[in-house]
C-alpha cells in the first residue's frame, strides 16, 4: 500500500533525499518529454515537498518535466529552486489565479500531455503511468483523470465534480445533491465522465490548444467545469482511470472556510453567466442560494450538538448573508474580486 501522509504532519517541508532528487533529474533528462506536470502553488510550502517527491515514482514509463509557478509569497519557488533544480520555475505574475497560472505554465510546456497537479496532491506509485495506460486504452478520449483519496485511503468528495444544472441545484435545494446519489463503487473501475477534477488530470496538448486552455475569467473554482464543457462541445470525451490514485490534502485543511465557499459560489455563478440564458441563470442562482440557506439554518439550529453541521453553518455564512458578493461571478465591474478589493480585503 502507498504511504498515506498525515495532514497534521506537513507543517515543515522536509528536504528531499538525494535519491529523490536524482530520480527527478534522471527522469527529466533521460528521454523526450511526454508529460508536462504543471503545478500552480499558492503558499503551499508545507505540502509541496511531498508533492514533488511523489512525481518520479508516479511516472516511470515516459519522460516528464515539472513546471511550477508561485502565485503566493515566493516560498514555493525558492524551495523548488533550491531542492529540485530540474523543476522549471516560471517567474511569478502575482496571484493571478488557478486558471491563468496553468495557462502560463502550459505556454512553456513541451509534453504531448499536460498533467495539472495541485501542490497538495501526493501521487501514488505508477499513478501517471496508469493515466498513460488509460490514454492508450481509450484513444478516443482527450483527457484522463485519477481518483483522489483522503488520509484514510477512502475516495474523497473531490472525485464528484458537480456540473452546474437546474436539476442539480433543485436537487440540492430539496435536500441532497444528485452527485451524492451516485454509487461510490463507480470509482473502482474506469469510466467515461462529463468532467474531471482539475487538480489531478492529464489532458492531450492538442485538445488543450483547440479551446485555448482555461478561461481566465475564473479566478478560483469551476474553471475545469468550464474547460470540459467547451471541450465536450467540440466532441471531446473524458475518462476517469481507477488505477491512477493520489492522496489529496484538500486545500490545506481550509475546505470549510467561508472565503473558500464564497469563491466556489462565484465560480459556479461565472459558469452560469458564461453559458446560460438570463432566465435560466436567475433560476440557478436562486436555487443555489436556497440550498445554502437551508443548510445554514440547519447548522444554526442543530450545530450545538452536531460539530459537522456547525462547521457547515460557518462555511456558508458569507454565501447566505452576502449573496450580492458572489452572484455576479467574476464580472470585471461588480464581481467577487472587484467587491473584495473595494472592501479592502476586510469582510466578516
Amino acid at each position: 500500500m502507498p504511504q498515506i501522509i498525515d495532514q497534521m504532519n506537513t507543517s515543515t517541508p522536509a528536504a528531499p533525499h538525494e535519491g529523490e532528487k536524482q530520480a527527478v533529474n534522471h527522469a527529466q533528462g533521460s528521454a523526450a518529454v511526454c508529460v508536462s506536470v504543471l503545478i500552480v502553488a499558492y503558499n503551499s510550502l508545507p505540502l509541496l515537498a511531498h508533492c514533488l517527491a511523489s512525481v518520479p515514482t508516479a511516472c516511470t514509463s515516459q519522460g516528464f518535466e515539472i513546471l511550477l509557478i508561485d502565485n503566493g509569497d515566493g516560498s514555493c519557488a525558492a524551495y523548488a529552486a533550491e531542492h529540485y533544480p530540474e523543476v522549471r520555475v516560471v517567474p511569478s505574475r502575482g496571484n493571478i489565479g488557478f486558471a491563468a497560472g496553468n495557462n502560463v505554465l502550459a505556454a512553456e510546456a513541451r509534453g504531448r500531455y499536460l498533467l495539472l497537479l495541485n501542490p497538495d496532491m501526493i501521487l501514488f506509485p505508477a499513478a501517471i503511468d496508469a493515466l498513460l495506460d488509460g490514454a492508450a486504452a481509450h484513444p478516443e478520449a482527450s483527457a484522463w483523470g485519477g481518483v483522489t483519496v483522503d488520509a484514510d485511503g477512502v475516495p474523497d468528495s473531490g472525485n464528484a465534480v458537480p456540473v452546474p444544472s437546474l436539476a442539480e441545484f433543485a436537487s440540492a435545494a430539496l435536500g441532497r445533491s444528485l452527485q451524492d446519489k451516485l454509487p461510490r463503487d463507480r470509482l473502482r473501475h474506469d469510466g467515461e465522465v462529463k468532467v474531471l477534477m482539475g487538480g489531478f488530470v492529464m489532458i492531450a496538448r492538442k485538445a488543450w490548444d483547440a479551446v485555448g486552455g482555461f478561461d481566465e475569467r475564473y479566478f478560483l473554482y469551476c474553471e475545469e467545469v468550464d474547460l470540459f464543457h467547451r471541450l465536450a462541445a467540440k466532441g471531446h470525451r473524458f475518462w476517469r482511470i481507477a488505477d491512477a490514485r493520489g492522496q489529496h490534502l484538500a486545500g490545506h485543511g481550509q475546505g470549510t472556510s467561508p472565503m473558500r465557499t464564497l469563491y466556489l459560489a462565484a465560480g459556479r455563478a461565472e459558469f452560469m453567466r458564461a453559458h446560460w440564458s438570463i432566465p435560466r441563470r436567475i433560476a440557478g442562482l436562486v436555487l443555489l442560494w436556497i440550498a445554502a440557506c437551508e443548510r445554514y439554518v440547519m447548522g444554526s439550529l442543530f450545530g450545538r450538538w452536531r460539530p459537522r453541521l456547525r462547521a457547515r453553518n460557518e462555511a456558508l455564512r458569507l454565501l447566505v448573508r452576502r449573496p450580492w458578493l458572489w452572484m455576479r461571478g467574476y464580472d470585471e465591474q461588480n464581481g467577487l474580486l472587484v467587491q473584495l478589493k473595494r472592501l479592502g480585503g476586510k469582510i466578516s
